[in-house]
């Protein structure tokens, strides 16, 4: 018998076995590779604008060269922005018109503004949540033309407890009927007050029960409250998620919170959406900051 050939000869079913065993040898760790990104999860990522805060205020960086800077350093088209750095545009349409414009160019998707604002939702002076409601109407109409779906506004007015919930819900209530007809949603973030607390947040959430409201968990500003338990509180009732990021150890590793816990609760949770990376590390370039997060994110959800 010719040395070349066996002594037992492979039938053809054999042969098909072998080939599908070493497909699938090459194909299995491309699927478990995709079942592990962020694209396979539901989720995007987006930049948000305060990352570049201190460029802002310091002059360095021009409000309307945002979008260019932010994409064009971390490859990220997804944008969020602050209306701290641009309260002189309220209601100026040609700015928003001209910033889409920038936006269309560059293939961004514009997802939400963070909106502060002189009267509080949550005041318990009913003329003055009535004068926020107006306050917010310009920055509604901001980022309506802008092409995003959400304003994020505080509810961290003093008071007691439980009749802040009360006051937070008339509030959001009457600007959420202005949202509605605009198709936008109205978040509120862990940001102060009582709501750094999870639980009085997600009881907010609850009390309001309106479609266009939801949460917006900052992995880093719930103070006095676990991080942990606080974002295990408002994903339910999430619609961004804000990933907030100020320092790394030589392993990637954010210093301040356990990234991979924080990331395996959001993907518990099942959202599916944009998960925004808010740089704030001082001294740091925010480009190299955001970087350093998206890795970190990327890194987490794969490993979990």
């Amino acid at each position: 018998m010719p040395s070349n050939q066996s002594l037992f000869p492979i039938s053809r079913r054999d042969s098909l076995k072998r080939l599908a065993f070493g497909a699938s040898a090459i194909v299995l760790p491309q699927l478990l590779q995709a079942k592990g990104s962020l694209k396979s999860n539901g989720l995007k990522l987006a930049v948000q604008q305060y990352s570049f805060n201190r460029q802002l205020k310091g002059g360095s960086l021009d409000i309307l060269d945002y979008p260019k800077t932010a994409v064009e350093g971390t490859g990220i088209r997804g944008l969020e922005y602050f209306n701290g750095h641009m309260m002189d545009k309220s209601g100026d349409a040609r700015f928003f018109k001209e910033l889409k414009k920038r936006c269309n160019d560059l293939g961004v998707t514009n997802t939400m503004m963070l909106c502060k604002s002189t009267y509080a939702i949550d005041s318990s002076n009913a003329k003055t949540r009535s004068k926020s409601v107006e306050g917010f109407k310009p920055w509604l109409d901001g980022i309506k033309m802008l092409g995003g779906t959400t304003i994020r506004v505080d509810c961290k007015s003093p008071g007691d407890y439980e009749e802040q919930k009360k006051l937070a819900a008339e509030g959001l209530h009457a600007l959420c009927d202005v949202a509605a007809k605009m198709n936008l949603d109205i978040v509120v973030e862990n940001h102060g007050g009582y709501s750094s607390n999870g639980k009085w947040l997600a009881e907010l959430m609850s009390l309001v029960n309106r479609p266009n409201c939801g949460s917006l968990p900052d992995f880093q500003n719930f103070k006095d409250y676990d991080p942990y338990q606080g974002v295990k509180d408002l994903m339910p009732s999430a619609k961004i998620v804000c990933a907030k990021s100020k320092e790394f150890d030589s392993n990637g590793n954010e210093v301040n919170v356990d990234y991979h816990r924080l990331m395996k609760t959001v993907l518990d949770s099942g959202f599916k959406g944009y998960i925004g990376i808010e740089f704030e590390g001082h001294g740091t370039d925010p480009i190299k900051g955001i970087l350093a997060t998206k890795r970190l994110i990327e890194r987490a959800v794969k490993e979990a």
